[in-house]
């Protein structure tokens, strides 16, 4: 996965922002795959380190927009998973709130159209899932599933697919 975000990103500074996160992502969509958590150790301390690395890329890069469009973009997405969560508690977990502002901020960095389909993509992968498991009869309507993976699979596809990072 780490080649193929850097054959996407190339050798710019934002390249170690994009890998440390999909290295942190692995092990959090795990976890949330086998205990339906998403660690506030992990999803925590994620906040600053992203945003010191892409601040980093952002003076490299002579890019200051990018940067505030990014941690703008990992508030707005952050505020709209609590927004979700509050609406309809018990079937958005506060891990994946927390998880929405990090992925935020790399999405952001490429552009608010990432953002939008990523958060999108993620919704209809979870609701694929959940229908196919219907389907077969591995679930039921009340059966949960973990959102945390959906996230981050949508987000490392759309800025996989996403041309002028």
């Amino acid at each position: 996965m780490l080649g193929t975000i850097a054959g996407a990103v190339g050798p710019r500074p934002e390249l170690i922002a994009f890998a440390w996160l999909a290295v942190l992502c692995v092990a959090l969509a795990t976890i949330d795959l086998i205990v339906y958590r998403l660690p506030d150790r992990l999803t925590l301390p994620a906040y600053p380190a992203l945003a010191a690395l892409l601040a980093g890329a952002a003076l490299l890069n002579s890019e200051p927009g990018k940067f505030l469009r990014a941690v703008l973009a990992g508030a707005v997405l952050a505020a709209g998973y609590l927004l979700l969560a509050l609406i309809r508690p018990g079937d958005l977990g506060l891990g994946d709130v927390k998880l929405a502002g990090p992925l935020g901020m790399v999405l952001g960095w490429v552009g608010w159209p990432s953002v939008l389909f990523a958060t999108a993509l993620s919704f209809v992968l979870c609701g694929l899932v959940g229908v196919v498991l219907l389907a077969v009869r591995r679930a039921d309507a009340r059966t949960a599933l973990p959102l945390g993976p959906f996230m981050v699979y949508a987000t490392f596809v759309v800025l996989l697919v996403t041309p002028g990072q």
